[in-house]
Parts: structure tokens; sequence; C-alpha cells
């Protein structure tokens, strides 16, 4: 048999909590027969030990029963669904800044609107626009020239817009629905659920090498991986 228990690391030496003062001979979990760390939350470990150990409250190590044990990984599970959701919109404002900033903030301002409608209209019909012959007289260029040239940075800019907002939009779909998809009907489940949200995926594939590859592999919650996945749509 075994029993739950959490505890803060101990001094290697005293075997005193780290929280009782501070560890002269570093910080170890404590010395206790059949110990085996399966999580942590905070500075708290959680695992199993021997049914005959006898914990010592005063030395920050606690028996805990089975709802209290998947209390606390549901508990961290949340910390990293908030977490996440907030960074991945952190994470989407480093891509577009990346992604996005490559176009002079003029080129997408420029071909929007009536400027973008006046070159599809030119490359359509042959008809000019005013405002495109006067742009190309002057940059030296011909309204043909020009239009395309407006109408691939228009359509360039909007699809890596799109593309994303779409991947971050996945994200927080998937974040969104950790928790309908948690089984806690035991501390075994509950920690597979946990190991579950850590996951990775394969996105695609990246040169290494004359006639070599390997795998791009990202998170399937955790938007850090939201850049790979831009490039591996590219």
């Amino acid at each position: 048999m075994a029993k739950n228990i959490k505890w803060i690391q101990v001094d290697v030496d005293t075997q005193v909590s780290i929280a009782i003062s501070s560890p002269k001979a570093g910080a170890a979990n404590p010395t206790l027969t059949d110990l085996v760390e399966q999580f942590d939350w905070g500075q708290y470990r959680y695992g199993t030990v021997a049914d005959s150990v006898t914990v010592d409250n005063s030395n920050f190590i606690f028996e805990i029963n089975d709802g209290e044990y998947i209390a606390d990984i549901l508990g961290k599970i949340n910390e990293y669904v908030d977490a996440w959701k907030a960074q991945a919109y952190d994470y989407e404002i480093d891509l577009r800044k990346k992604e996005l900033g490559t176009y002079a903030d003029s080129v997408y301002a420029s071909a929007s609107g009536y400027k973008y409608d006046a070159a599809v209209a030119f490359i359509s019909s042959a008809t000019p626009n005013a405002g495109l012959t006067t742009e190309a007289f002057y940059r030296g260029t011909t309204v043909g020239t020009l239009a395309a040239k407006i109408k691939t940075n228009h359509e360039a800019y909007i699809t890596n817009d799109a593309k994303i907002s779409g991947l971050r939009g996945m994200l927080i779909d998937r974040i969104d629905g950790i928790n309908a998809g948690l089984d806690t009907s035991t501390v075994i489940k509950a920690l597979e659920s946990y190991a579950g949200i850590h996951t990775s995926e394969k996105v695609g594939e990246r040169t290494t090498g004359v006639g070599t590859t390997e795998d791009i592999m990202v998170g399937v919650y955790n938007p850090s991986g939201l850049s790979e996945r831009f490039d591996a749509t590219m």
C-alpha cells in the first residue's frame, strides 16, 4: 500500500524543510520510504510513500487524500489554462510584428479600400484610375506594374493576417476545451490528464541538410509554438 503526500523540499543533511530554514547542504526531497514524486505545484511536490511512513506536518510534509490530490492537479491545470489564453495573444502580437511588420505601414494602408479596388479594376479591364496613373507617373513605372504590386502586397498581407488570427483562434478554442476533456475519476487519471495537456504534435517538417528533414513539433495546447505553426503553413 502507499499513501499520498505533499511536501516542501528539505535540507539534504538536516532533513529540515527549506520553508523553515535556508538549506546549507542543498535542497532535496525528504528521505522517506518508497517516496515517488509525481507532480509539483508551487513550492509543493506531490507523490506517494510507503503506507508505514509517519508524516511530519511541522516539517511541511502532509498526508492528503485522493480528493485533495486531484483538486490540486486541477488547480495547476487551470493555472496553465489561464496563462496560455493570455500568452496566446502575446505570441500573436509578436508574430504579427515579425510577419506583418515586413510590410511598411503605408503598403497595406495605401493598398486598402479604393486603391486596391482600383488596382484590381485596372488588371481586369485596363481602365486607368487617376490616382494610379498619377502615382505610376511620379514613380517612374507603368500603371500595370503598380497595380500588380498593390494587389500582390494587399492580398499577401490579408492572407497572413487571416492565417495568424486563425491559428491563434484554433489554440484558444483548444485551451477553452481542456477542462471538458479531463478525466479526474482517480489520481492516476488526473495525472494522465495533466500530462496530456503538455503533449506535442507534428505540424510540418524542416530541411536539416541535403535530403534530410526533421519534424516540427509544437505543443497541442501551448501557444509558444504559434510562430512554428505559421512557418509550417508557408
